[in-house]
């Protein structure tokens, strides 16, 4: 009985990885938005009503510092194209040189932004220092 139990556990955690692999490409960063329809906002009601803890890393980060709000990158929350994940297109449009060297270089080919940059949380980079031989 031991044994099928086992298999049983194994068996039910081999498909859990299989589908959590499968579902991970879907949430990545596309190069274009992936439109969505977000509910209207009650009277009163912002982004942070909703999304406390993505406000939070949102507000310790650059963006906020340089008043780039929610709808900069998101859009209207009542807009038929509102972009529940900003695709590359989106960071384009300020970062144009960083995008730029993101597509031309051969070890970035299919990754995106959010690769190495989490979505609401932005450090600044940290040039390495240049090499004297």
């Amino acid at each position: 009985m031991n044994s099928f139990r086992a298999l049983l556990y194994s068996s039910a955690l081999l498909v859990f990885f299989v589908l959590a692999i499968a579902v991970q490409p879907a949430t990545a960063q596309l190069d274009q938005p992936r439109h969505i329809h977000h509910r209207l906002l009650p009277a009163g009601a912002t982004c942070v009503t909703c999304h406390k803890a993505i406000y939070d890393q949102w507000k310790a980060s650059p963006h906020a510092a340089n008043g780039v709000e929610c709808t900069v990158c998101h859009g209207e929350t009542t807009a038929p194209d509102f972009a529940g994940i900003p695709g590359v297109s989106t960071c384009d449009t300020c970062h144009t040189d960083q995008v730029a060297q993101l597509k031309s270089d051969p070890f970035m080919k299919g990754k995106t932004c959010v690769n190495c940059h989490q979505p609401h949380v932005f450090a600044e980079h940290k040039k390495a220092a240049a090499d004297t031989k």
